[in-house]
């Protein structure tokens, strides 16, 4: 049996301080358990790559070292020798305007592409597909194509992401429900919004994943899902209601003056 400990939903942003970011996660992942494997699965947006910066020296940490393992990094911390692996991986915008997670994959993908279409090409392109849930974007045509989709593929084609802004306390979501009994199965993340501060969420929210094959990377263990031969289970604790809607406050809040700063240049 093999024990990993992951954040499934990261986005990494300028405004973030990384360090804090990636020792945090360590923390709230040690907090459930010391002896298992640590990992953090990106889903960056368009136009962004931390994940190629750490690659290449470009983004240097003070508190880690940066170890290469195949496609994979892996961050010492220098304190007290902890590893993390971070995976690459992309969030990408569907012709539908849902969510599609590319992990364990540094392949590109456009926006814009139907969402059949790219599961299939993410599988091609040997990442991992999630499909995660996204405050208003799974209800009315959008819940339709979600609705669709579960039933076009099998369990064995794509994942389904739960996340910290589904409020603590609501029930499980239908189409979440659905999935569930049809089979599909459902890992969790932080899916930090782009303002500062919101590195403090890191491992928060976060999935243990317990498979039953040995010696697997946490690329390989996040496939075994797929495969049925390992569980996933959350850990960790959502946002309650009340931060849900100042956390989604703040961020149109800084999204408005972002947009404003561009409008004033031009």
């Amino acid at each position: 049996m093999m024990e990993l400990l992951a954040d499934t939903h990261l986005h990494l942003y300028s405004c973030y301080d990384l360090d804090y970011a990636f020792s945090g996660l360590i923390d709230r992942l040690v907090a459930h358990n010391p002896q298992a494997v640590f990992a953090a699965f990106l889903a960056e947006r368009s136009g962004y790559n931390f994940y190629e910066h750490l690659q290449t020296g470009e983004k240097i940490l003070r508190d880690f070292v940066i170890e290469h393992a195949g496609n994979n990094l892996v961050l010492r911390r220098k304190k007290d020798a902890r590893c993390l692996t971070v995976l690459p991986g992309r969030q990408i915008i569907a012709a539908e305007n849902i969510e599609v997670l590319a992990l364990c994959t540094d392949a590109l993908f456009a926006d814009g592409i139907p969402a059949a279409e790219l599961i299939k090409l993410i599988l091609k392109k040997n990442g991992v597909p999630v499909l995660p849930w996204s405050p208003g974007k799974w209800f009315f045509q959008r819940g339709k194509v979600i609705d669709h989709l579960l039933h076009s593929f099998t369990p064995q084609n794509f994942l389904i992401g739960d996340v910290s802004l589904r409020p603590h306390g609501w029930p499980l979501p239908l189409l979440m429900r659905k999935a569930k009994r049809l089979g599909y199965q459902i890992i969790s993340g932080s899916d930090p919004l782009p303002f500062p501060g919101q590195e403090a969420q890191f491992g928060r929210y976060a999935s243990r994943i317990i498979s039953t094959e040995q010696k697997l990377g946490p690329d390989d263990t996040l496939r075994s899902l797929l495969a049925g031969k390992a569980e996933a289970i959350s850990i960790g604790q959502r946002a309650s209601l009340l931060e849900l809607f100042k956390r989604l406050r703040y961020n149109r809040q800084v999204r408005r003056g972002q947009e404003k700063h561009l409008s004033d240049e031009i």
